[in-house]
């Protein structure tokens, strides 16, 4: 924290005068494209990860001891594999003569492929994050008593109200894991996105191993960890005030 108040020096990672001036510059048009963009795409990657890994994770988390156990196994194979692995085989199966520019093509869109757009950096992320959340949401759903549900349900309770009132608030830890993990991401942007999308993580790298401005990569990664820690602060006073 204290680098990203230093002015860049010659020569050095910091050691200039005390300076705001780091800030300031991510009010920039540039920067705050790359910020827009990010929350963009990490939340939209989080709401399609939260509507896939939910349904799995139920299932999960109701079966029996044995299949519960193997379908963990089979939840966690993905997180053996190295995630620059994963990001090129979406490399190669959204590329112009990948099977998904095959099937656009037949389609009549032409065989110009998803890389290098938002959708395919979306395709990384929720892949990328998906096992993290089924098994954060396995753990919450397991925390909640039937009982819970089944009163709730014999006072009447609509499916939309215990899901709101009971699940959501058991799962918003993993929904946090999630946004915080898409919103960081480098891997993935940087290879399926390529030079037309830009999220905060690629800016920070170039920032501190292209333009060598330590202080300026400082100052992002400050505010990208205090708006998490917002996010965070906010789920708990939510908790909070439900307890009481």
């Amino acid at each position: 924290m204290q680098l990203s108040f230093q002015e860049p020096a010659a020569g050095s990672i910091g050691g200039g005068t005390f300076t705001a001036a780091n800030y300031a510059r991510i009010r920039d048009p540039y920067y705050l494209r790359i910020i827009v963009e990010t929350l963009k795409l990490a939340v939209a990657a989080t709401a399609i990860g939260t509507f896939l890994a939910y349904s799995l994770a139920y299932f999960i988390a109701c079966a029996s001891e044995q299949l519960k156990g193997a379908l963990l196994c089979l939840v966690m194979v993905p997180l053996m594999t190295s995630v620059v692995v994963k990001v090129f085989a979406w490399f190669v199966l959204l590329g112009r003569g990948g099977p998904v520019a095959t099937l656009l093509d037949g389609f009549g869109f032409g065989r110009a492929g998803l890389l290098g757009t938002e959708a395919s950096v979306l395709f990384g992320l929720v892949d990328f994050s998906l096992p993290f959340m089924v098994v954060t949401l396995v753990a919450a759903i397991e925390r909640i008593p039937v009982s819970m549900e089944e009163a709730a349900a014999n006072l009447g309770a609509p499916p939309r109200m215990i899901f709101a009132r009971i699940i959501v608030p058991m799962i918003r830890s993993g929904v946090l894991l999630c946004l915080g993990i898409s919103s960081s991401a480098y891997v993935v942007p940087a290879t399926l996105g390529g030079r037309s999308v830009r999220m905060v993580a690629q800016q920070i790298y170039d920032d501190v191993l292209v333009a060598f401005a330590w202080p300026q990569a400082a100052a992002t990664s400050v505010l990208v960890v205090a708006a998490l820690g917002v996010v965070v602060a906010i789920m708990l006073l939510a908790d909070r005030r439900q307890e009481t």
